[in-house]
């Protein structure tokens, strides 16, 4: 039995995507424990994880909350604040934060979100194997796979090889030339250099955070990958860990219309905080197209700073906050979405096909990949209307294919979720093996 300690990012996405992981660990014999900021405390003791706070002096307690407020009010989260809080998570690396949020717990192997590349960095000087953990594609630079924030899907040609080495190219000049401000490369080195973390072990050539060369997890089978021409480093892509057990919120399940297919509309924790008028036009949009089908229902999640009052919605529709959405798709016949990552796979492994309208991130590459497997549908924000909302799920509701792609990708990831080759990757880790 080994004392295994999670250390995620504190967006629900991230900490999700281990949950599934933990519950496999914990039925093998090991105890698992969660090192994180204080406002995910409650989140995380709700899986029945134990706990232990970390970054505190960065994150007080009610910190998330009284950005989300800000930023619903139009209070843009800046770079400058970003870049504060990165500093202040640094020093505290420094001063061994790691060793003291873990001292009583005595871990035998760390398990560290990649969207904080500096505890990474920072962790291997505790002395404990350390291994990251990916809640998105790995997006490095390939002649066969696009960066993830566009929408480009790849053929089997000298063509599409040299139109996406090109995008990569100006990708990489753009951030140079125009997107300095968010550069923490130089953080990054110095914590390196302070934490004896050779800095040639760092991949700087990445489309989001640099990469420090750990053994990481991708939660992703590699059957929804577009082909690659090679692997990125030190990556090992395993199941999806989607967690049936998880806890979320409650739902009304006895609103809901037996016998008619629900189309289930959610735009992630993030979106119906950062642009909240958006989101509203979205899913006015959306109602006013299900409310010419009333042959079907719909579940639209609009977060808690839009309330139902502020739509026009139909009786064959209904609105709530959040839903608990891995236990709701299980019902769905169409998810409509914005192609978050968790959401994505959450979809596939319920065998849901998808219409997604990408906003920002990884989700233009995320869609592009759904459709590239035929497992749904996509629309450019500058397409979206009623109409086009309305045709599209028809065509997913009518045409069959898309539910058979569904249904034979699902099957991909339940078998690799049975499997669990995070466990084996994890376990040899603990043996002293190289995975």
């Amino acid at each position: 039995m080994a004392n295994i300690v999670f250390m995620p990012f504190h967006w629900a996405a991230d900490m999700n995507a281990t949950f599934a992981l933990a519950r496999k660990l914990q039925r093998r014999g090991h105890r698992v424990y969660y090192a994180t900021i204080p406002d995910t405390e409650e989140r995380i003791r709700a899986q029945g994880f134990e706990w232990t706070s970390a970054f505190s002096e960065v994150f007080p307690k009610g910190e998330l909350s009284r950005q989300d407020a800000a930023e619903a009010q139009g209070q843009a989260y800046g770079v400058e604040q970003l870049r504060n809080r990165v500093r202040g998570m640094c020093d505290l690396l420094r001063k061994g934060e790691i060793s003291r949020a873990t001292r009583e717990i005595k871990p035998d192997l760390l398990a560290v979100s990649s969207g904080m590349p500096w505890l990474g960095i920072a962790a291997p000087s505790s002395g404990v194997p350390v291994l990251q953990f990916s809640s998105t594609l790995i997006s490095v630079e390939d002649s066969f796979v696009p960066p993830f924030r566009t929408n480009l899907m790849p053929a089997n040609s000298l063509r599409s090889r040299v139109k996406i080495a090109y995008t990569w190219k100006r990708f990489f000049l753009r951030r140079r030339l125009r997107h300095k401000s968010f550069d923490f490369s130089g953080e990054l080195k110095q914590l390196a250099r302070d934490c004896g973390f050779p800095v040639s072990k760092i991949d700087f050539a990445v489309e989001t955070w640099p990469r420090p060369l750990l053994p990481e997890l991708v939660f992703c089978p590699p059957e929804f990958e577009f082909p690659r021409r090679k692997m990125p480093a030190c990556a090992f892509f395993v199941e999806a860990s989607i967690d049936l057990e998880r806890k979320d919120t409650t739902f009304p399940w006895s609103r809901l219309q037996e016998g008619k297919p629900i189309v289930l509309c959610a735009l992630g924790s993030l979106v119906t905080v950062r642009a909240v008028p958006e989101a509203a036009r979205f899913f006015q949009m959306f109602l006013d197209a299900i409310s010419q089908r009333t042959s079907i229902q719909a579940v639209v999640a609009i977060g808690s700073a839009l309330k139902p009052e502020n739509f026009n919605c139909p009786e064959n529709a209904l609105l709530v906050p959040y839903v608990p959405q891995v236990e709701l798709l299980k019902q769905c016949a169409v998810m409509v979405g914005h192609g978050g990552f968790s959401s994505v796979k959450e979809a596939i492994f319920m065998g849901v096909p998808m219409l997604l309208t990408p906003l920002a991130y990884d989700e233009p590459g995320n869609a592009a990949r759904v459709v590239y497997h035929g497992l749904g549908l996509q629309l450019d924000r500058e397409q979206v209307s009623a109409a086009t909302l309305g045709n599209s799920i028809d065509r997913l509701l009518n045409d069959g294919s898309f539910l058979a792609n569904a249904r034979r990708m699902s099957q991909k990831f339940v078998e690799m979720e049975q499997r669990s080759p995070a466990c084996e990757i994890i376990e040899k880790m603990l043996a002293g093996k190289t995975p």
